[in-house]
């Protein structure tokens, strides 16, 4: 087992190295610019669309801060965000609803006009050319009645949310819409973590001596570990359609964390527990893994993650084959004792170039805090603290201590 000091050793090896495959603050900020831009243009107030109030905001990974790079270089980061009007859903069709986003977007006076994709089931898609690797899928929505959502225990502030998306494959089929409710995970989601959440911002503004730290830098283990989990998912399956769903990874991550203070600890913590009935249940030899905003009761069916699954059994069996792929793969670690083993597994998950690059920012670290004198060494095991060790000398460049 891992030792302590170990524990912490690989637990910032790890911050460090997932930390690379976040978005850049220069991307984070370009990709915040465009979004508003998209979103003055589509309501702005010479848009037939002002008039209906309307509102975009991030949603999936860019909500929950768990964007983790594309396994290829040269892929781009896919985000997803809600463009809702506040238009009830008997004065229009889904086809009606999409399209007046749609044709907005393709206004002959657009700048989005070129850069639309093709028409996807459920969105529209905005394809950027520029170094910030990314596009945009916009998915229009209009409120739903949430009454429905009350009637079944969830809390108002979560149900308030809730939204009717199109989807062009099923708008032919009656009047149902389908439904989400994407803000709502995401304050569900950010309420699992709220209690680590508040100590890190704590810290952060201690250390930066700031009032406020953005929210994008504040990043707790239940998200670090789920872009890890994500990163070794693409690391197994790289672009293969059938692999495990991140909204299913997500979830039961969320489901399983318990506020550990440390990756180290929230990984062993969640891997042990991600497939616990509580959370993955067989019902009438069918899968379930419930959406915890849209869940099943008094004969409402709710949200099913892994319906799929039961559409085509071999994305269950990719994921259960994942799950104790990634199991072996973090409990290795307990076994090793020194770092460049540590960082040699870490590399064909993460990618040499950004392990390296983490490597030499603790190697770094190290050698500043032994210039000061505040690095020590524990007694027998040769792993380096801060705390209740024996000092570090400084060394020349004949290995001499001064």
């Amino acid at each position: 087992m891992f030792t302590v000091e170990a524990k912490q050793q690989f637990s910032n090896l790890l911050e460090k190295s997932i930390t690379k495959l976040d978005l850049t603050d220069a991307q984070f900020e370009a990709i915040t610019e465009r979004y508003r831009a998209v979103g003055e243009w589509l309501g702005g107030e010479d848009s037939p669309l002002a008039k209906y109030y309307p509102d975009i905001k991030p949603q999936g990974s860019l909500r929950l801060g768990t964007v983790t790079r594309p396994w290829l270089r040269d892929d781009e980061f896919d985000l997803d965000f809600t463009f809702k009007l506040q238009i009830p859903k008997v004065s229009i069709t889904q086809y009606g609803l999409k399209h007046m986003v749609g044709n907005r977007l393709k206004d002959e006076r657009s700048r989005y006009k070129d850069m639309l994709g093709k028409e996807k089931r459920r969105c529209w898609t905005i394809n950027y050319s520029d170094e910030t690797k990314f596009h945009m899928d916009i998915v229009p929505s209009i409120p739903d009645d949430f009454t429905w959502l009350l009637a079944i225990g969830v809390p108002y502030e979560i149900a308030k949310h809730a939204v009717c998306i199109t989807d062009n494959e099923k708008w032919n089929n009656g009047d149902d819409w389908p439904k989400s409710n994407p803000e709502g995970y995401a304050l569900w989601f950010l309420d699992k973590m709220k209690t680590r959440h508040l100590l890190l911002e704590a810290s952060m503004r201690k250390s930066m001596q700031v009032d406020k730290v953005p929210e994008h830098k504040i990043k707790t283990p239940l998200q670090r570990s789920i872009q890890l989990l994500k990163r070794h998912r693409d690391s197994v399956f790289g672009n293969d359609k059938d692999k495990p769903a991140s909204i299913i990874i997500t979830t039961l991550a969320a489901y399983a964390y318990n506020n550990e203070e440390n990756l180290y600890d929230a990984m062993s913590s969640i891997l042990s527990k991600m497939d616990d009935p509580t959370y993955l249940r067989i019902e009438n030899g069918l899968y379930v893994i419930e959406n915890p905003v849209s869940p099943s009761s008094n004969g409402y069916p709710g949200e099913n993650f892994a319906d799929k699954w039961n559409e085509k059994p071999g994305k269950a069996t990719n994921f259960f084959v994942w799950l104790e792929t990634a199991r072996s793969y973090f409990k290795s670690f307990s076994d090793m004792r020194d770092m460049p083993l540590m960082a040699k597994s870490l590399k064909s998950v993460i990618g040499e170039r950004y392990v390296n690059e983490s490597l030499n920012e603790i190697a770094t670290a190290q050698k500043e805090m032994r210039e000061g004198g505040l690095l020590k060494m524990a007694a027998g095991t040769g792993i380096l603290g801060t705390e209740g060790r024996a000092p570090v000398s400084n060394h020349n460049f004949h290995g001499i201590d001064e």
